[in-house]
């Protein structure tokens, strides 16, 4: 399950999200909750290389993303423009033999 990713945006944002809300969706037969809300922030110095360096908050509202289109796009439901993944970080499961 996919928790969290890093992307460098056309417009140059270098951008980390990941969902924030859950809704229960058993009786659709799902076994893990349904994304509700994803949420993210903007690296706000990106001329710094020292990664222990970068800082992380909001972005700014000019910039204009929505971070709940992003996860779609990213999911699969957009056509290839939306960036470049960066990392992914990952909640894995204990694997249980048939």
């Amino acid at each position: 399950q996919v928790v969290q990713l890093e992307m460098v945006l056309p417009n140059g944002a270098h951008v980390k999200f990941g969902p924030t809300e859950w809704e229960d969706a058993s009786a659709e037969g799902f076994t893990v909750p349904r994304t509700k809300f994803v949420s993210g922030v903007c690296r706000s110095n990106p001329d710094e290389h020292d990664e222990e360096k970068w800082i992380w908050e909001r972005c700014p509202e000019d910039f204009g993303i929505d971070f709940n289109d992003l996860w779609f796009a990213v999911r699969g439901g957009g056509g290839g423009t939306w960036g470049v993944v960066t990392s992914v970080l990952l909640q894995l499961h204990d694997y249980l033999p048939f």
